[in-house]
């Protein structure tokens, strides 16, 4: 007789939710890449498509777990943060672009 072989180890997901967090991504990847079972029947015991598990996994081992978060791992006040910044670096620009005309403008008048 055939051995039974006990999958009930290899499913990350219990109920069926439109949302995976982070942690549950990446012991999916884990467990695939472990290589304990092929990675269509993994996929197939979580109701995921091979091709969102090898996205995941390939954000996974460029990022780790922040790569597998929905917004790659920032957080809000860090978007913030880094949007603050971008105008900010954008006004030193304009006003060092208008300091150096306001200086050629006075250098030309005292000639």
């Amino acid at each position: 007789m055939a051995e039974e072989k006990n999958y009930d180890k290899f499913i990350i997901r219990k109920t069926v939710d439109d949302y995976w967090r982070a942690e549950e991504k990446v012991q999916l990847v884990l467990v695939g890449l472990s290589n304990q079972l092929p990675v269509t029947t993994l996929c197939k015991l979580n109701n995921v498509s091979s091709s969102l598990f090898y996205e995941w996994r390939e954000k996974f081992l460029a990022r780790g777990k922040e790569g597998l978060m929905s917004n790659g791992g920032r957080s809000r006040r860090e978007e913030e943060l880094e949007k603050k910044i971008r105008v900010l670096e954008r006004c030193i620009g304009h006003l060092t672009l208008e300091k150096e005309l306001l200086k050629k403008i006075s250098s030309d008048d005292e000639i």
